[in-house]
């Protein structure tokens, strides 16, 4: 059975970040700025360092595979904002969350890194450094 909620568009946002910036840290700056409480978010750039979890390595608990790369590779990504109550399982153990905030959960294609672009990862966008331009869009929901 499937759940449904109609939502309105709300305001859209073409982001841009200088090349250096700490791509999740500034976008959690902006959305929690703007106030953006649900929406969708579109990206396209690269990054010189990217975090990243690949997925479950088992069902028990929060088993996850993380990564860390320090060249620069190409991705393209798409997510969501939510502002929960409570903070999400997939932040893990230890994070504070003092009230509610945004979530941005971003689900990414990653190129393979120089030399190694036939080659994709697939997951979670943790954190990164921007390379050059990131186009990031923000489509708000209502």
């Amino acid at each position: 059975m499937y759940r449904a909620k109609e939502m309105k568009l709300g305001r859209i946002f073409q982001v841009n970040f200088d090349p250096g910036d700490d791509y999740m840290v500034e976008l959690h700056k902006f959305v929690k700025k703007e106030n953006i409480r649900a929406g969708s978010i579109f990206l396209l750039g690269a990054l010189s360092k990217t975090e990243m979890i690949s997925g479950f390595r088992s069902m028990e608990g929060y088993d996850v595979t993380r990564h860390t790369f320090n060249d620069w590779r190409e991705l393209v990504a798409y997510g969501n904002i939510s502002w929960p109550d409570k903070p999400p399982a997939a932040l893990g153990e230890g994070v504070v969350w003092d009230e509610p905030q945004p979530y941005i959960h971003i689900h990414m294609a990653l190129s393979g890194g120089p030399g190694k672009n036939d080659d994709v990862l697939v997951g979670h966008l943790s954190n990164g450094k921007l390379k050059g331009g990131m186009a990031t869009q923000i489509y708000e929901l209502l």
